[in-house]
């Protein structure tokens, strides 16, 4: 299914605008339930960030229960918890990014 007119004004207004066209490329490869509903959350999630958006469409994939938890407001923590999982999630998933090597 292709990504949604609504998916792609999310991402114009998630990622830069060289991104964009990036990001609904990456969104294209989910193949599992409720696409659009996790295009979206997955675009929420990754912040702007490409490479948290792969990360989070491969949980998606892999165990859609864990990534709903991580998408929605789960009602078993708090809001400041909730937030603070996200953050250390995706913080991980930046050290994973590779650097820019440096000129000599």
């Amino acid at each position: 299914m292709p990504v949604s007119a609504a998916t792609r004004d999310l991402c114009r207004s998630v990622f830069a605008p060289d991104a964009v066209e990036l990001a609904v490329m990456a969104l294209g490869t989910y193949a599992g339930p409720d696409e659009e509903w996790v295009h979206q959350a997955a675009t929420r999630l990754s912040e702007g960030g490409l490479h948290r958006l792969a990360h989070w469409l491969t949980e998606a994939e892999r165990d859609l229960n864990t990534f709903r938890w991580y998408a929605c407001e789960p009602t078993d923590v708090s809001p400041e918890s909730h937030r603070f999982a996200i953050e250390f999630s995706n913080a991980l998933m930046d050290k994973d990014v590779p650097k820019p090597s440096r000129p000599e």
